[in-house]
């Protein structure tokens, strides 16, 4: 299905037994190209948003369970776990739990009534790989349906793109999907920040989870820009109102 329209690594050998030996699309990846040739970043980030929105379009053939609400949840609740009682090791109070749980129950609901579309689910650009006629994926085995939105913001705002990723380039990779896919920029942006917090504060589980472990000394340096994220995006609703109350006073200092 996905060697028809997009650029994936072609079976060059099957045993039959599970055993594959499949094409390398090469030793340099996306994250690296962006890092070592900043003037190349806009045009790369469209042909891999393009490519994005081209998956989208596509049915889900339904070799994973869709993105729900519990699904979100559960990743804020790990993430909740990491910060706070294992990185920080200062459990949230009682009433601190609240706030963090009634904006974690609300973020969760909201993102999974998004419209729907195919996700690659890990599209960021350590799985991407520049190629002449645009961008070749790889670990495309979690392919599910989610939030329209999901693929761009793991592209756009993730560890190999927070030192450099700016807001005005951001937006004007947000106008391209939309126009691909024909839908309106100003609700994609709506929707992108939304799921961008999301993911934001479940990487900073992940990190602080690794950091707090002994397995991950390299993520250290990344969640003080994680972390930042997920302050810039928190909105005006109550719960986020309550979870910014929290997070000024526990995170803003580390950030």
């Amino acid at each position: 299905m996905l060697e028809e329209r997009l650029r994936v690594p072609r079976l060059l050998a099957d045993d039959g037994g599970g055993n594959h030996i499949v094409e390398d699309l090469g030793r340099v990846d996306l994250a690296a190209r962006l890092l070592e040739r900043p003037s190349e970043r806009p045009a790369w980030l469209s042909k891999a948003a393009a490519a994005a929105a081209v998956l989208a379009e596509m049915a889900d053939p339904e070799i994973n369970p869709a993105f729900d609400a519990a699904f979100f949840r559960r990743e804020l609740e790990l993430a909740r776990e990491a910060v706070f009682d294992l990185y920080l090791r200062a459990p949230l109070s009682a009433v601190e739990r609240a706030a963090h749980d009634a904006w974690a129950d609300a973020l969760c609901r909201e993102i999974a009534d998004h419209p729907r579309a195919l996700c690659h689910r890990d599209y960021h650009g350590n799985n991407l790989f520049p190629m002449e006629a645009g961008v070749g994926w790889i670990d495309f085995q979690d392919l599910r349906a989610g939030p329209d939105s999901y693929d761009l913001a793991s592209l756009l705002w993730e560890r190999t793109t927070l030192d450099w990723m700016g807001q005005d380039l951001a937006e004007a990779i947000v106008e391209e999907f939309a126009r691909a896919r024909g839908i309106r920029a100003r609700d994609l942006r709506a929707r992108f920040d939304r799921v961008l917090l999301q993911r934001a504060w479940k990487v900073c589980g992940t990190f602080a989870r690794a950091v707090a472990q002994g397995r991950g000394e390299t993520y250290r340096r990344y969640l003080p820009g994680e972390m930042a994220l997920v302050g810039r995006l928190l909105g005006n609703s109550a719960e986020d109102r309550r979870f910014r109350r929290l997070f000024e006073t526990r995170l803003a200092p580390l950030c």
